[in-house]
């Protein structure tokens, strides 16, 4: 079960005044990418003091330190070791950023793993290297391979470095206030998120891939502007796709690449009557932890559960600063990982101090959250008993919409997409961005076809949010489905939603896209999609009238032993894989590709060998069992006999 483990002392920071303050804790300590489950140290820049470099087992120690001057403060860091090509050697490479009077200093020092040479002072370094920057550094990125610094500038600047500071390339963002940046790795490319703030409550967000074929190229690959964020109280987080913003007590979340709003929770845990220390950071998949004050807790964003929760009752507060996140893709046992934070303990002359924590997050399942929930109100019981025709105003009006008036406003909005959208959600009083049972009365399928004819006429480059809401409603016209797919395949997040969500999808355009795409989420989407919709016969029929089948990238994509999407979906895939190759034949298939196909359905056959074995192992052990009790004089009326298993053979 998920639970919280009293932190354990790393270090206890010097005496700085600022270091007591929560507000400018977190910016006044920085924490390297060398805090991971499996190493045993981690580097931390403290302002005015030192960068240090610590040992965490089996007693918390400083292994090596960095000395700066008492007036500077470090605003970013990281540490990476690599290897030197020609002698094997192992480097320990120190990048960090020293802020003082606006003026910026970028340093490098290169030092040998080899502890009998290794140093703790910056003057016994191997190679050290200095170089001024215009602005801030706020985010460090090191590319061992390439041997290359990717630095993130306040003023809006993207530039990458080699090892000895020597400048690259350079990227202007267009915006000179940088507010959050974030690396992250996916399919073993690299890429930068780049939020920064605009005048008028805005932020801009940007997406950029880096280490392109010249090993220094900066791509951007998405941007868009997010209206009404208030920056200067918004705290933000990033995992696996998704960007977490809180502000006061509520949660918004936003999914990459287009950085869309899908979800706002309210966290009940965070009282707004007071002042709180409020921090929060990752820890697993659609999981954070949270700490208001001195108070601590394991919260599942997806169920609206509070997984485990505890009271520092050492401290005054305690922030967090950097967060191991783990995946929880494997429901077979708990997954443990750990976070670093400040606290301030109570009393006249408080002591800061660093501390770390672990967490066990539990299986990443509904189980763990099963009786937990935060998201329960006294107004969601009292209408569990409602009836589902009430005298509301809002439900009575629903009944008599003025569709032709609708239209026409909607078709006088000159392709402003928020105005399309406020008039679409106001006038047909619609409270989401997807269908729910409150839209039911919202049935004239000409008006939503003419809407829909309106969207695609008016909005080539951007779709307003209506036609998500369209691409959700059980009503969509089935002759608007023909060619949608061809439509939208320029936006992946509505491909994804009419894949999933919009009826009547023509089978024709389904298999189509299945056997052209590359991409193993939408394959299972898509897969699922045809298996749900339409029968066996009628899939093979459509199979064998395409004029020309291309099945190699699907059978590619099943077969793959390191798909994940596959594993999670084998049954399923493997019945469409069958009906593929039935409709077009083996002779359609060349010989590397259909060797390979031949170890996969020998792999699916073993495995059905292994489950039968066990089930006739499992029976024979119960036959057994129950003739135990006849002969052992057990007092019971009546020992039945096993009811007979009956089983069926799929089709393959």
């Amino acid at each position: 079960m998920p639970s919280l483990s009293q932190p354990f002392r790393l270090a206890i920071l010097p005496k700085i005044a600022v270091l007591s303050d929560y507000n400018v804790q977190s910016k006044l300590l920085q924490v390297a990418d060398d805090f991971t489950l499996d190493s045993n140290k981690i580097t931390i820049g403290v302002s005015g003091c030192a960068v240090s470099q610590y040992v965490i087992n089996p007693t918390p120690n400083v292994s090596q330190t960095v000395p700066i001057p008492s007036t500077n403060n470090v605003t970013a860091c990281n540490v990476a070791q690599y290897k030197d090509a020609d002698t094997e050697e192992l480097f320990e490479i120190w990048v960090y950023n020293l802020a003082v009077n606006k003026k910026n200093t970028l340093h490098v020092a290169i030092k040998t793993v080899d502890p009998d040479k290794f140093s703790t002072t910056q003057s016994d370094a191997l190679e050290t290297y200095t170089v001024k920057c215009d602005a801030s550094v706020v985010g460090i990125k090191i590319n061992k391979e390439d041997k290359t610094i990717v630095v993130t500038l306040g003023n809006g600047f993207i530039q990458i470095f080699d090892f000895k500071l020597k400048l690259l390339n350079s990227v202007n963002t267009s915006y000179d206030n940088i507010y959050f940046s974030e690396h992250f790795v996916e399919n073993k490319k690299s890429f930068a998120i780049i939020l920064s703030t605009i005048e008028g409550n805005k932020l801009s967000y940007k997406l950029y891939e880096l280490f392109g074929q010249d090993k220094t190229s900066i791509k951007e690959l998405s941007s868009t502007i997010l209206e009404d964020i208030q920056c200067k109280d918004s705290k933000i987080s990033y995992q696996f796709g998704k960007l977490y913003r809180l502000y006061k007590n509520q949660m918004f979340v936003y999914s990459l690449p287009q950085c869309q709003l899908v979800d706002t929770i309210t966290l009940p845990q965070i009282d707004l009557k007071k002042s709180q220390a409020i921090s929060f950071k990752p820890v697993s998949n659609n999981r954070i932890l949270l700490t208001v004050d001195n108070k601590i807790f394991i919260l599942d964003l997806v169920h609206r559960a509070t997984l485990a929760e505890r009271v520092l009752g050492h401290v005054k507060m305690f922030q967090l600063l950097k967060s191991v996140v783990i995946e929880t893709n494997d429901a077979s046992n708990n997954h443990k990982t750990i976070a670093i934070g400040v606290s301030v303990k109570n009393g006249p002359s408080p002591i800061t101090a660093l501390e770390i924590i672990n967490a066990n997050v539990g299986t990443g399942t509904l189980k763990d959250s099963l009786g937990n929930s935060f998201d329960v109100s006294k107004s969601f019981k009292s209408n569990i008993l409602q009836p589902l025709f009430t005298d509301d105003a809002n439900l009575v009006k629903r009944h008599d919409f003025k569709y032709e008036a609708i239209l026409k406003k909607l078709s006088s909005t000159e392709n402003d997409i928020k105005k399309f959208d406020d008039i679409f959600f106001g006038d047909l009083y619609i409270q989401q961005n997807y269908y729910t049972d409150n839209e039911r009365f919202i049935f004239d399928v000409t008006f939503l076809s003419d809407v829909i004819d309106l969207i695609f006429k008016n909005f080539q480059k951007e779709y307003p949010s209506a036609l998500t809401f369209l691409l959700t409603h059980p009503l969509f016209p089935i002759h608007q489905t023909k060619n949608l797919l061809l439509k939208l395949r320029e936006h992946p997040r509505l491909f994804k939603q009419a894949v999933v969500t919009c009826p009547n999808l023509p089978i024709d355009e389904l298999l189509t896209e299945l056997f052209s795409i590359t991409n193993g989420e939408l394959s299972v989407d898509i897969s699922l999609r045809i298996l749900q919709d339409y029968t066996k016969d009628s899939i093979k029929l459509e199979l064998k009238n395409l004029n020309k089948i291309d099945i190699q990238n699907f059978i590619d994509f099943v077969i793959d032993p390191n798909n994940e999407e596959e594993k999670k979906h084998n049954e399923q895939l493997f019945v469409l894989l069958s009906l593929v190759l039935d409709a077009s034949g083996l002779f359609s298939i060349e010989g590397p590709l259909l060797t390979q196909l031949s170890e996969y359905i020998d792999k699916q056959v073993e495995m059905i060998e292994k489950s039968n074995k066990l089930w006739h192992l499992i029976d024979g052990t119960l036959g057994k069992r129950n003739n135990h009790y006849q002969t052992s004089g057990a007092t019971v009326p009546e020992i039945k006999a096993l009811t007979a298993y009956s089983v069926e053979y799929l089709e393959l």
